[in-house]
């Protein structure tokens, strides 16, 4: 008997050639996975992106803080727990409410106001900064 042609060398043949088949198809696939994760990974970093340019559009450097703090804690679970949603509107609007609180008195109806999204914009992020205008009439001290 030959051997090359022995059952053992035939199985230890044919044992290869499956493992170099399957060593072939996981380097074949790689890129693929690697894209799905990269693609499912997108839409997260394009929201963090999206959110943090409107954090950094905030005039008040607190709220500003404030913002970038829940964007990046967003983004950190988002990357734990996988595609967390991003926050609704609403949600964003209430914790830019929230974040009036720490004004003095008698500034916060004017921040809720402009959290709310009342007033001007002008500038852009790109230009150095985002100016945000309210103007509010109020009557004449009585004398």
């Amino acid at each position: 008997m030959n051997p090359s042609h022995s059952p053992i060398h035939l199985s230890t043949q044919r044992v290869s050639r499956a493992c170099l088949a399957f060593a072939a198809g996981v380097v074949l696939a790689a890129p693929v996975w690697a894209a799905g994760a990269t693609a499912a990974k997108a839409p997260a970093d394009a929201a963090y992106h999206r959110d943090r340019a409107a954090c950094q559009a905030m005039a008040s450097a607190p709220d500003r803080t404030h913002c970038l703090r829940d964007v990046a804690a967003a983004r950190q679970q988002a990357q734990s727990k996988g595609a967390a949603p991003s926050p609704s509107p609403q949600e964003l609007e209430r914790n830019a409410v929230q974040r009036c609180q720490a004004q003095p008195p008698e500034q916060q109806a004017i921040c809720e106001r402009m959290a709310r999204g009342e007033g001007s914009v002008s500038g852009s992020v790109q230009g150095g900064g985002v100016i945000r205008e309210l103007v509010t009439q109020e009557p004449a001290p009585v004398r």
